[in-house]
């Protein structure tokens, strides 16, 4: 790990009620370069790895940080290829060309929402043309991106959901996570669940993304079950478009495409979520 937990705040994050914090809580910190570098000099030399994952939401904020890392890693000669979160308005463009260097070959971004009004209601502090530019400029780095976007946050409904499949699909990065928003023990939407008396998952089971019990939050417009099934449909939609799988194929080939069509042969099975006609 690089960093520990998340100074953004936003409704549907529960890292400092898991520390006993209060919600409000600013507990974000960082480990030293040199500690981040100990523990992948081990990774590296001891255990011959080379591809890592930096899970750690806002590994890209701190630009004399994350760029000492990289400089560590370059200085090193470590062939590693890197997997790693970032935000649209924390990269910098004099970060990108020494994230690549240093091996950081994917990162993943928090795109959330299309809708101002959806994306205002969660506290996301930047708009599209925001993502565009970020999103562009780290694809031209060589860099692959992964677009994290929610359904079922509290202003959306179904215009605005497919707002947010039409930006995904614009957006055409080379991976996509399609979330419902899910109001877990400890966050804001928590908090909010249990004031209105909305129906909440009975098992832990129930707050994962693909189990048979999945149950998203209702929106002020929309219930749970509407949510789950747009966004499993969002899903099929995103990846058989063909001009994604045009993408896939010329940048990854054949046996990435087969791999993403045969994850999409298969059809979650959903409790709450009743047959389509």
């Amino acid at each position: 790990m690089c960093v520990h937990n998340c100074c953004i705040q936003a409704p549907f994050k529960s890292g400092e009620r898991e520390l006993g914090l209060k919600a409000s809580t600013n507990s974000y910190r960082f480990w030293s370069i040199e500690s981040v570098m100990a523990q992948l000099d081990t990774l590296v030399n001891q255990y011959g790895v080379r591809h890592v994952k930096i899970a750690d939401e806002m590994f890209v904020l701190h630009p004399k940080h994350v760029l000492g890392i990289c400089d560590a890693i370059i200085a090193r000669g470590y062939d590693v290829n890197i997997w790693a979160y970032a935000r649209v308005d924390t990269v910098r463009d004099n970060m990108v060309d020494k994230l690549k260097q240093a091996g950081v070959n994917w990162l993943a971004f928090g795109i959330e929402a299309a809708n101002a009004r959806v994306r205002d209601d969660v506290q996301k502090g930047f708009g599209q043309e925001d993502i565009f530019r970020t999103i562009n400029r780290v694809r031209a780095a060589g860099i692959h991106v992964i677009g994290n976007y929610i359904f079922g946050l509290p202003e959306d409904d179904l215009t605005t959901m497919q707002e947010t499949l039409d930006l995904a699909l614009e957006l055409h990065c080379e991976f996509g996570n399609f979330y419902s928003a899910m109001a877990y023990p400890g966050s804001a939407l928590y908090e909010v669940a249990l004031r209105n008396g909305w129906p909440l998952p009975e098992q832990w089971s129930g707050y994962s993304q693909h189990a048979v019990d999945t149950l998203p939050l209702p929106t002020k417009y929309l219930s749970g079950a509407e949510v789950l099934r747009f966004r499993d449909q969002a899903f099929e939609t995103y990846f058989t478009s063909p001009r994604y799988l045009d993408m896939i194929r010329q940048t990854f080939g054949e046996a990435t495409v087969r791999h993403i069509q045969t994850m999409t042969s298969h059809r979650l099975v959903r409790q709450h979520v009743p047959a389509l006609p």
